[in-house]
């Protein structure tokens, strides 16, 4: 599996984003809101490198928790599959237990996005291309 991005957790994005860009990285996605999930996201680019910054909007956000565990941090990877049922099955049997189903994502162009996690991985995310 190709790596998309490495998911960034911010407590407030603006500031995140400026020392990603003290860093040399770039934007690639304007700053967006994703109903959903009650988060604004915003993707930098560093070369072959993608982050994806995520500030939870309120504590309705089923990202906001993880505020207390990560505070300013990475908090996992996604990666890119053709077929995001196969993928899951794969994980599934690898022992990563589904922690948000497959449910759109507003913020990469409305591809299918899921949630896995690990107790010796942690948070994976896959999209389907």
């Amino acid at each position: 599996m190709k790596i998309h991005h490495v998911g960034y957790l911010a407590k407030n994005i603006e500031k995140t984003e400026k020392k990603f860009l003290e860093l040399g990285y770039t934007v690639e996605r304007e700053t967006s809101y994703d109903s959903i999930r009650d988060i604004n996201i915003e993707f930098l680019v560093n070369g072959d490198y993608r982050i994806e910054l995520i500030q939870p909007m309120s504590e309705n956000s089923p990202m906001y928790p993880l505020l207390k565990h990560f505070r300013n941090a990475p908090y996992h990877f996604c990666y890119e599959v053709d077929d995001i049922e196969a993928a899951i099955k794969e994980l599934e049997d690898k022992r990563y237990t589904v922690i948000q189903e497959p449910d759109i994502a507003p913020c990469i162009d409305g591809k299918r996005v899921v949630f896995l996690n690990n107790i010796s991985m942690g948070i994976v995310e896959l999209v389907e291309f």
